[in-house]
């Protein structure tokens, strides 16, 4: 059986963790006037290929490259 927590709770959106499961679940309203929901389920994997993508999006917005990015193009 799950036991899905509620970690943070806006207006049209919710995640919910499972900690046994490590699995987190997000909730996204499409409707908010009949309460229609999209749910997406990601597992730990799932969810660190998420933030990873997330963070990658968040330093080409600010321009910042990682010391690692440029130490890869000195070696190839």
């Amino acid at each position: 059986m799950r036991v899905w927590e509620s970690v943070l709770k806006k207006e049209q959106w919710e995640i919910q963790v499972d900690q046994d499961h490590k699995s987190i679940l997000l909730h996204v309203s499409t409707n908010a006037a009949n309460n229609e929901k999209i749910s997406l389920q990601l597992d730990q994997a799932e969810l660190f290929e998420l933030l990873h993508t997330f963070l990658s999006i968040n330093r080409s917005f600010n321009n910042e490259t990682m010391y690692y990015d440029d130490l890869a193009g000195d070696h190839s």
